[in-house]
């Protein structure tokens, strides 16, 4: 006889999946192929890994005769991950460092050179990061291969086969060989470590004591007479940079080359012509492309910054690659000079561009509601940002590299002081003007304070500058130069996240709708709408730290490093690890353990428990255990993300421990019972229960306590103790949960078959009641003159028993009045 096929399994929401005779045939065949592979490679492991036979092999292959092939190993050496050369060349780095910073501290070390003896320092501290990340796998590796073997045989105990304990001998050598590695650069980290602390605080104590150097006070007689001492010299020093100069010009523009030269100079004057009229037409395209809002101008912002960016920055380098290609004249001084001023002329741009944007002619490019009054006294402003930040690049050469005198770096970086922070003053002078001529409402607190407070930074480096605190004034006008504009630059970015997500891409936006028909849940969009730019956020304040923290000098590479060390933090000596992507992970994965424990509990409603015979409350249980089983799974990963331990937690849990002996008591009691209402199943969702004298139906089942639902709808929350410790009545134990019974009495004279058929048709016809399962009528008993009829049915899930009963008793009288019934003596209700 064929077998007929199985019944179709529901797959998802629109197909199905039949599991045919064919396929069983399928899957019962690669079930047995799959066995064999994996019984031939169970047998073959230890020649496969080792080189050596097996010694369930060798038992067949005792007296055959034996090849000896070249061992392979499927393992790779620990040498070939971390070899000797590579741990020769890390202890001699550091040594060299660590020499190298005590000949420059006895000698008297700069900032340039210390800055250089730190970058080493973290390159080796990263290297031997990952080599330990690479080598600590394998220790695991071996030391699961050396479980297996087991311990070696003791004293009475039978000889072992030869081959083990030749792959035992081979692995431990392996795993010794590994462990040593590993400490060694372990112990190579934790120099690498200390010597990255050692240059820092060397570091920081350096920029102190220039920080606070008093030079004499430029309104001073000692000052100028000192100056003057140096000036010959440093005026000797400036023209031959300015002949190094004028010789390059001189070789750039001779003969047929200066053709080349104005070429250069064309294309670049043409890259920033083209940059300037693209204004226009970027705005046509957000405008063509964008919906009217706020949006608009950031996105115009943004593009017009970036463009401004390559072009001053490209337009720079191509006419200096112009002029020094091939130019026999250029020195290495006046090629340090031509790079430290390439590196502040796309700044330049992106200030020039900035004040463009937010002080545009037109206010609906504006994105910062400022009046036309405002904008316009405000316009010249960003020029002169950009003129200091270009004397800015000429005074790092100076400060650095040209070999003037002290009191000429000084003087200069005074006057660069003493031009850049008006602004300070004249910015928010302005902003106080403008607000007192258009009578407009009185500002903020917060921004008069800040008004004050750049108005007061002026003045203090003015005040530092005349009384001879030069390098404190210019350290602060520079780092506040470079953080205006980073967190300008960053405060965009914020902004455009931000306009994104509550323009573009919510449930009832264009993007948002697609991302709806493509099954995304409305909520769960317009939710991501309001997370995506808080994490966004979060990463803009880490970078803006990373800038903060890295100096006046905006060098990339710095900030890069403050970001790495941000990010992923430093490993502690008892294997904790705090940093940022650390707590990040932390934050996602209760998020993605929610999404996923709620697909898994939706499998099981839907897919698994539709196929099963288990109640409500056996259902219920299951997914609580497995609900509180994932989370606990969840927390242990925060932990292992965190690198904190069973063992780092002893003391932590023995102290947990004797807090809950004694104030925890009850809520553990709760707990546990919960655990044991769910395993054993006293009570179950869906039961009538009575307990402490009151009667209500079991409606949720925790872990610390049931709620059940009383007769006027209330909820009576029950710690679980209460019905493991109390007597509890469960009048739904006896049968079925959601059956109730409805007995009448017929005298003799009645129609017993009329009436059992017109009671079972109105049961089955009622409402409420569960039409998967027939009801039934049967004659219990006879007496007094009458025939006792007992009805049964199920009511349907999620209604109330008692509700279903009364409305079925109703229609069964109603039946008998149409058919002329009689019902005689009394009625009796009972429900179970």
């Amino acid at each position: 006889m064929a077998q007929p096929p199985l019944a179709p399994l529901r797959y998802g929401h629109k197909g199905y999946f039949f599991q045919t005779p064919e396929t069983q045939g399928f899957l019962m065949r690669l079930k047995r192929f799959c066995s064999f592979f994996l019984s031939c490679f169970v047998l073959t492991q230890g020649a496969v890994l080792f080189g050596t036979s097996s010694p369930l092999l060798a038992a067949d292959t005792e007296n055959a005769p034996v090849t000896a092939p070249a061992p392979t190993t499927l393992i790779t050496n620990a040498a070939d991950i971390v070899s000797n050369s590579t741990l020769e060349s890390i202890g001699t780095e550091i040594s060299a460092i660590y020499q190298s910073s005590q000949q420059e501290r006895s000698n008297g070390q700069s900032t340039t050179e210390l800055a250089t003896l730190l970058r080493r320092a973290n390159a080796v501290a990263t290297q031997t990061d990952t080599l330990q990340a690479r080598l600590k796998p394998y220790q695991a590796v071996y030391q699961n291969f050396l479980d297996i073997l087991g311990k070696p045989p003791g004293k009475d105990d039978p000889a072992e086969p030869a081959s083990i304990t030749e792959q035992r001998t081979l692995l431990l050598k392996k795993q010794q060989d590994i462990n040593s590695r590993m400490t060694r650069l372990k112990l190579y980290q934790v120099e690498a470590q200390q010597l990255v602390s050692e240059l820092r605080q060397h570091g920081t104590a350096i920029q102190q004591a220039t920080l606070w150097q008093r030079f004499p006070s430029p309104l001073g007689v000692n000052f100028w007479s000192q100056f003057t001492n140096h000036f010959h010299a440093d005026a000797t020093r400036f023209s031959a940079l300015g002949g190094e100069a004028l010789g390059v010009l001189g070789v750039a523009f001779a003969g047929k080359r200066i053709f080349i030269s104005l070429g250069g100079i064309a294309l670049s004057a043409l890259l920033l012509v083209g940059w300037f009229f693209s204004h226009g037409i970027i705005r046509r395209v957000v405008v063509r492309f964008l919906p009217a809002g706020r949006i608009r101008p950031i996105i115009a912002t943004l593009i017009c910054g970036v463009l401004s960016l390559l072009a001053w920055g490209f337009s720079f380098q191509i006419v200096w690659s112009v002029l020094a290609f091939d130019n026999s004249a250029l020195d290495e001084d006046l090629s340090t000079l031509g790079s430290m001023m390439g590196a502040q002329f796309p700044l330049c741009g992106l200030v020039i561009e900035l004040g463009f944007c937010l002080l545009s002619r037109h206010p609906e490019w504006r994105i910062f509601p400022i009046s036309d009054a405002i904008a316009r006294n405000l316009r010249l402003f960003p020029l002169w940002l950009a003129g200091a930040l270009i004397m800015r690049g000429f005074l790092r050469y100076i400060d650095t590299q040209s070999g003037i005198s002290m009191l000429s770096v000084q003087l200069m970086d005074g006057l660069y002081v003493l031009a850049v922070s008006p602004l300070l003053f004249a910015i928010p002078r302005e902003l106080r003007i403008s607000d007192q001529t258009e009578d407009t409402l009185s500002q903020p607190s917060r921004t008069q304070f800040l008004i004050s407070l750049a108005m007061g930074i002026s003045i203090i480096c003015w005040l530092a500058v005349f009384s001879g605190y030069i390098p404190l004034a210019y350290t602060i006008i520079s780092w506040i130069s470079m953080m205006a504009i980073s967190m300008t630059g960053l405060l965009l970015l914020s902004l455009l996240v931000t306009a994104m997500a509550s323009t573009l891409f919510p449930a009832s936006a264009p993007l948002g709708r697609h991302l709806v028909e493509l099954g995304l849940p409305p909520r769960l969009v317009n939710q991501m709408c309001v997370v995506v730019p808080g994490i966004v956020n979060v990463l803009l304040l880490a970078v803006a730290y990373a800038v903060a923290t890295s100096g006046d000098g905006f060098d990339p590479q710095q900030i890069w490093h403050q970001l790495y060390w941000l990010f992923h933090g430093q490993a502690s000596t008892d294997g904790s690890h705090i940093s940022l992507d650390a707590i990040l992970l932390c934050a996602v994965l209760p998020v993605v353990g929610y999404y996923t424990i709620n697909i898994l509990k939706s499998w099981f409603k839907q897919r698994f428990f539709p196929t099963t015979r288990l109640d409500i409350g056996a259902q219920a249980s299951i997914l609580s255990i497995l609900s509180y089983a994932a989370w606990i799974l969840v927390g242990l990963s925060m932990l292992a993300v965190l690198g904190v331990t069973v063992k780092s937690m002893t003391w932590v849990v023995s102290a947990l421990s004797v807090g809950i002996g004694f104030g925890l008591q009850s809520i553990v009691q709760n707990f546990v019972s919960g655990i044991i209402l769910m395993a054993e199943r006293p009570v179950s969702i869906g039961d009538v229960v009575t307990i402490a004298g009151v009667t209500g139906t079991v409606e949720r089942i925790s872990v610390r306590s049931t709620d059940i639902r009383l007769e006027d709808k209330s909820t009576m929350i029950v710690p679980n103790s209460q019905f493991i410790t109390s007597a509890v009545k469960n009048a739904t134990r006896a049968q079925k949960p959601g059956v109730f019974t409805i007995e009448l009495n017929l005298p003799f004279a009645s129609d017993l078959d009329k009436a059992m058929d017109v009671m079972a048709r109105t049961l089955a016809a009622c409402k409420d009641v569960d039409e998967s399962v027939q009801p039934s009528v049967s004659m219990s008993s006879v007496s007094d003159g009458s025939a006792l009829l007992i009805g049964s049915a199920k009511a349907a899930n999620g209604t109330d028993i008692k509700v279903v009963r009364s409305a079925a008793l109703f229609e069964i009288w109603k039946a008998f009045q149409e058919n002329k019934i009689p019902v005689t003596v009394r009625q009796n209700l009972i429900t179970v």
